[in-house]
């Protein structure tokens, strides 16, 4: 197709050259005009390039003006002026404004140029004396409504590359927050488990072969987990693995798929879940956001804490915020001592997923303990509200 319209607008170029009164006219109206397309055809409009053709333009137009003899009648070259245009818009939407304004400013005087080959033909010497105020604010128009085009379409280029760059930040914090809530999850739960075992042999009271089996049944099970998150992982990233929808459809479905992770030797999670919302069909925003919380809630537990004996999950509504439930995790553990490197993004992380689902975030210690909370919309929402970290543990 590029093809064609080369050899097209080539040919119209070549009919329009022999309007050229002699044959050096004829030859320097077609060599301007084919520098012209041919730096139309360029798939990115060179500064250097457009350079050349506006200083061959320029050569020629000024040898119509010096030499009568090599004035045409009828067409200045009207391809040449159209492509020419175009290569001003194309290099001021491409470049840098220092870098394309030398190449537009002699483009731009080419194009006002190329008129004058005509208008100084002694058959429109008369036209241009009555006319030639018109032509003059014509051309400064059309100078102008080509570089502000340009400019123009420069300004919409530059929104679309700042666009796709906030879409690929986006799913980068995306694909953070999930490598660091599934698989830190799972490598936390070898962790604990790993210290589980080290604690009871070191205390000289050797397990049964009975509790060794379950621990590490317990690894086995989280080390396999931990592998299918992140193989999942690794295909959302090479394209080859579409992400997952959310497999549950209620709180409750979704509490027994979150607490079943947490490894045995931990206290089993009391649940207690409002009726009204225990078997209601939630958005998948929120139920991504409660997934989330529960799972860094349970992780911190296996970290950050010793001796807890009580780990409570509450979802209630809110009467006074109507189409809000709050969900809050509390465990009754104490600080201890973590393997695992200190701090971390999880609370930030998941501070960004609630707010994304129209809720809000805290986190922070209570009477008994350490608690999270997060107060997600249970009907679809439009407008996010604020959400606030209290605290980071």
């Amino acid at each position: 197709m590029a093809g064609l319209f080369a050899v097209v607008v080539a040919g119209l170029v070549i009919v329009e050259g022999l309007d050229g009164p002699t044959l050096p006219a004829r030859i320097g109206i077609v060599a301007s005009g084919l520098c012209a397309v041919a730096v139309l055809l360029l798939a990115e409009a060179r500064p250097s390039a457009v350079a050349i053709a506006a200083a061959v333009s320029v050569t020629v137009s000024l040898a119509c003006v010096l030499v009568p003899a090599m004035r045409p009648e009828h067409t200045f070259g009207i391809v040449e002026f159209a492509a020419l245009s175009v290569a001003v818009i194309r290099l001021v939407m491409q470049h840098p404004i220092v870098r394309a304004a030398g190449p537009a400013a002699l483009t731009i005087l080419a194009i006002g140029l190329l008129p004058v080959r005509v208008f100084l033909h002694p058959m429109n010497v008369r036209t241009l004396s009555q006319d030639g105020g018109l032509v003059a604010i014509v051309l400064v128009a059309w100078v102008l409504f080509v570089t502000m085009l340009g400019l123009y379409l420069r300004m919409l280029e530059r929104r679309r590359a700042d666009a796709d760059r906030l879409a690929r930040q986006y799913e980068r914090l995306d694909h953070a927050r999930d490598l660091h809530d599934y698989v830190a999850h799972h490598v936390t739960a070898i962790v604990a488990q790993t210290q589980a075992i080290r604690f009871v042999t070191g205390s000289g009271a050797a397990p049964s072969p009975e509790d060794l089996d379950t621990m590490l049944a317990d690894i086995e099970k989280a080390g396999g987990q931990a592998l299918t998150s992140m193989r999942t992982l690794v295909g959302i990233l090479r394209d080859e693995t579409p992400p997952a929808a959310p497999t549950e459809d209620t709180l409750d479905e979704m509490l027994t798929t979150v607490t079943g992770t947490l490894p045995s030797g931990y206290p089993v999670p009391d649940i207690a879940v409002d009726e009204s919302l225990a078997h209601r069909p939630m958005p998948a925003a929120t139920l991504d956001a409660a997934h989330h919380t529960v799972l860094e809630a349970l992780t911190n537990v296996l970290r950050h804490t010793t001796g807890t004996t009580r780990i409570d999950i509450q979802v209630r509504p809110l009467p006074d915020r109507p189409g809000l439930a709050e969900l809050s995790v509390r465990n009754d553990g104490r600080a201890g001592p973590s393997p695992l490197p200190a701090g971390g993004f999880g609370l930030t992380g998941l501070s960004e997923r609630v707010r994304a689902a129209g809720g809000e975030f805290s986190a922070g210690p209570v009477a008994s303990g350490w608690q999270v909370t997060a107060i997600l919309p249970v009907t679809e929402q439009t407008s996010n509200s604020r959400s606030r970290v209290r605290g980071r543990r």
